[in-house]
C-alpha cells in the first residue's frame, strides 16, 4: 500500500479480494480525525486475476491522481481510471 498526501486529505492504494477476481481501489479520507475513509473503485469493470495485479494497478492508479476536488472525489490524469 502506498500513500500520498493532498491539502487536507490522504489518499492510498488498496485492493481487495472479490470471489475468483481482485479489485483495485484508491482511497481518500480527510485529515479531520473523526472522518471515514472512502474508497474510489479504479480501473471499473476491470477484474484481476491475482490481488497482485489490483494492488499494480490500485499504485498506477494512485500515481496519476491529480487532486482531490470540493466533494472529496478523486481527479486523476488519465480518463482510464
Amino acid at each position: 500500500m502506498k500513500s500520498r498526501t493532498f491539502p487536507k486529505h490522504v489518499a492510498w492504494s488498496e485492493a481487495c479480494m472479490n470471489g475468483d477476481h481482485a479489485l483495485a481501489f484508491v482511497a481518500i479520507k480527510q485529515d479531520a480525525p473523526e472522518a471515514e475513509a472512502a474508497f474510489h473503485l479504479v480501473y471499473e469493470g476491470s477484474h484481476f486475476p491475482r490481488l497482485s495485479e489490483a494492488c499494480a494497478a490500485a499504485e498506477d492508479a494512485l500515481s496519476k491522481l491529480v487532486r482531490i476536488d470540493e466533494f472529496d472525489t478523486p481527479v486523476f490524469s488519465s480518463t482510464s481510471c
